[in-house]
């Protein structure tokens, strides 16, 4: 194994971590030694093209028996799920493999759910309700191509469910990866607003990991590790998507800033930002990247030492004793971020009607994350906030 491979494992999470140029390469020895036999790629489209894929699949040939599944879509949907459910049992996959952004491996984790009961999705269309497994769900191993959601080293999977427009996040220990490969050299084929959309949606699970109300000392040391991370890396990796350098720290902060979320839950943020995505179409990080800024302003109250402290950790210089003034700083670092690297900044640019708002304001109070937000939140709150995002 080459010297720039290592592996980790964390507290936080039964998911060992494979990181480093080349890492890829090494899973193959993880899949041996997990006595797979078979085992179901789940992609995009794009991504099943790329020559780092179409290697990796003929370098198994032999070992491995590989089937591809490329229809995970941009926001997976149940029908995804049912699909690439039936492709792994027809092809008697023993393992499911992600190899993509959040999506790809949120689809992953509920196909691999799927595959051990067929019909399991459909029962999961419960709001509020917790996520029920009672069956053996197949390992599941992830390889990100985006440095953003964290998916791969947490129990999370964000599913739309086409009848009734209902974006949801499904939470079950038996969804945690088994391995998680981290490759720098897997991010460089996404473009520009893929890689700001996905560095802003991890400073967001940082940001409202750390102020959560579930916050403890130990997941606020891994968020601020995250967004300093992002701090440093997010500009360099959105002006230069070959510095591998970069890659790889904004990679290990959205990693991290998954250990820390999968923890505490996150907040207002990403209860308004599932909507956006479910009623319009919109990337989950660019929905966080535009929502980010205002959530930020309405919890500020709820802890100024908090955010006092995020503000410090963007860079922004702070003076002892004035905590009220850095904290209100921390939201406007954020939004000077966010404008450095291109990203958009109100909903209507991004396709979002206004005459949708009272729709999403039902859909994001039945969120769990609103119940760990600092601040308590109301339905006008969050109407206010959605039209302040307009």
């Amino acid at each position: 194994m080459s010297e720039t491979i290592r592996t980790e494992c964390f507290d936080e999470t039964p998911t060992r971590v494979v990181s480093g140029e080349g890492a890829l390469e090494s899973s193959r020895a993880c899949l041996a030694g997990m006595g797979i036999a078979k085992a179901l790629i789940v992609c995009g489209e794009n991504v099943s093209k790329l020559p780092e894929i179409q290697q990796f699949t003929l370098s198994c040939s032999g070992c491995v028996g590989v089937e591809i599944f490329c229809g995970a879509a941009p926001d997976p949907t149940d029908e995804n799920v049912i699909e690439g459910a039936r492709v792994g049992r027809e092809f008697g996959a023993e393992m499911v493999m992600a190899i993509g952004g959040g999506s790809s491996m949120d689809c992953a984790k509920a196909i691999a759910a799927e595959i051990g009961e067929p019909g399991w999705i459909a029962s999961q269309d419960r709001p509020g309700q917790p996520t029920s497994i009672d069956h053996e769900v197949v390992p599941i191993v992830c390889v990100p191509t985006t440095a953003g959601t964290g998916s791969e080293v947490n129990p999370f999977s964000v599913i739309t469910f086409t009848q009734t427009q209902r974006k949801l996040v499904l939470n079950h220990e038996k969804l945690f990866p088994r391995c998680a490969v981290l490759d720098p050299r897997m991010l460089r084929s996404a473009p520009k607003e893929v890689r700001v959309a996905a560095g802003l949606d991890a400073l967001t699970h940082a940001v409202e990991s750390y102020v959560s109300l579930r916050a403890t000392p130990e997941t606020r040391i891994r968020a601020a590790e995250a967004i300093r991370g992002v701090a440093r890396y997010l500009p360099r990796v959105a002006e230069d998507a070959e510095d591998m350098q970069a890659q790889a720290g904004l990679q290990r902060a959205a990693m991290i800033a998954s250990l820390s979320f999968a923890k505490t839950r996150l907040g207002i943020v990403h209860a308004m930002a599932l909507p956006l995505s479910a009623l319009f179409g919109v990337p989950h990080g660019v929905a966080n990247a535009i929502l980010l800024p205002h959530g930020m302003r309405f919890n500020v109250e709820a802890d100024l030492q908090g955010f006092a402290d995020i503000a410090a950790y963007l860079g922004v210089p702070i003076e002892e004793g004035k905590v009220p003034e850095s904290a209100v700083a921390a939201p406007e670092a954020v939004a000077a971020l966010a404008a450095q690297v291109g990203a958009p900044s109100r909903m209507s640019e991004v396709g979002v009607e206004a005459e949708a708002i009272e729709r999403m304001a039902d859909d994001a109070m039945q969120s769990a994350h609103v119940h760990v937000n600092p601040r308590e939140v109301t339905r006008e709150d969050v109407v206010a906030i959605y039209q302040a995002a307009m």
